[in-house]
């Protein structure tokens, strides 16, 4: 019998609840999703289907079928086998040849989408909380086109507007499999309960158990105070450097929530007229999905 494999993919889009979907799915006991591999290492996006894009750019991912393979090995009985990998919905044409190659063509298909603009800008509060990330949020958007070909440490993330072009990554998806389901961030935040329980029946799982589903993944919001906080505490230094030769791995990790409650603040909001541009820049890719999902999107406009 050959391994088991995914029947279903959340491939995205990034900053748009995906890792709060992901858990809560992976509550329910037909369902199995990977968060760890045979090495206890965090795995929760394996990113195997795009690894030949991404593989020399980003650390962590799983490179080999073998290995992919292992994330299942513990795949007991459950009727809905995934995983999440956000950028499989970016690097869609890589993504969508090679699900074809290892999963068939009757992988089930999860698309969650949000507002472009606060996806841009979501996404830049979460990458300029590291160092990858030494720019203003404006002086990104002028440089954003050339940024990967220039830059080789850069994460895609840092495609901000490009990210943000749903309409071909949607359609290809919906062109290629006969089950697509998509999901709306602010639906999914409003109607946490509903939204999950429609994507288990989406995924053939009719059987009623109690999920936590208030519990919030990958919460963004906040920023560094000072540049050179985020220096300090994102780079190799000799203090770091004797602490863990002096304190346990558990005594640095509180000790460091604890500072970081001190020097980080809550993110500012969007510059008002950077969002009106943005707005207008997404305008027609907006008007474009409206017409292929048949819904309004009158919010993502305004």
């Amino acid at each position: 019998m050959r391994n088991s494999l995914p029947n279903f993919l959340i491939v995205g889009a990034a900053k748009c609840g995906t890792s709060s979907l992901h858990n809560y799915l992976n509550q329910h006991p037909d369902v199995f999703m990977p968060s760890y591999n045979e090495q206890g290492m965090k795995v929760k996006e394996p990113r195997f289907l795009i690894k030949d894009l991404v593989k020399d750019r980003l650390h962590n991912g799983v490179w080999d079928l073998e290995s992919y393979q292992a994330l299942f090995n513990n795949v007991v009985n459950e009727k809905a086998i995934g995983e999440s990998t956000v950028l499989y919905l970016y690097y869609y044409n890589e993504a969508i040849k090679n699900i074809k190659k290892y999963l068939g063509d009757d992988v089930k298909i999860i698309i969650m989408l949000r507002n472009p603009t606060d996806r841009a800008f979501s996404a830049y509060t979460h990458v300029s909380r590291s160092i990858k990330e030494p720019l203003s949020f404006e002086e990104a958007l002028v440089i954003e086109k050339n940024r990967l070909e220039n830059d080789i440490t850069l994460t895609p993330m840092v495609m901000y507007k490009d990210m943000g072009l749903y309409h071909d990554m949607v359609s290809a998806y919906i062109e290629n499999f006969k089950n697509v389901h998509v999901i709306l961030h602010e639906d999914f935040q409003q109607n946490t309960k509903t939204v999950v329980m429609q994507t288990l029946a989406f995924l053939g799982i009719l059987k009623s158990v109690e999920l936590d589903t208030d519990s919030k993944h990958n919460v963004g919001g906040k920023s560094w105070r000072f540049s050179f906080l985020k220096q300090f505490f994102m780079k190799d230094n000799f203090i770091k450097k004797g602490l863990r030769v002096t304190f346990s791995k558990a005594l640095r990790k509180k000790f460091r929530v604890f500072l970081e409650y001190f020097v980080k603040e809550n993110v500012k909001p969007i510059n008002p007229e950077t969002k009106k541009e943005l707005i207008s820049f997404f305008r027609n890719d907006v008007e474009k999905l409206e017409k292929l999902l048949n819904i309004d999107l009158k919010n993502w406009k305004e």
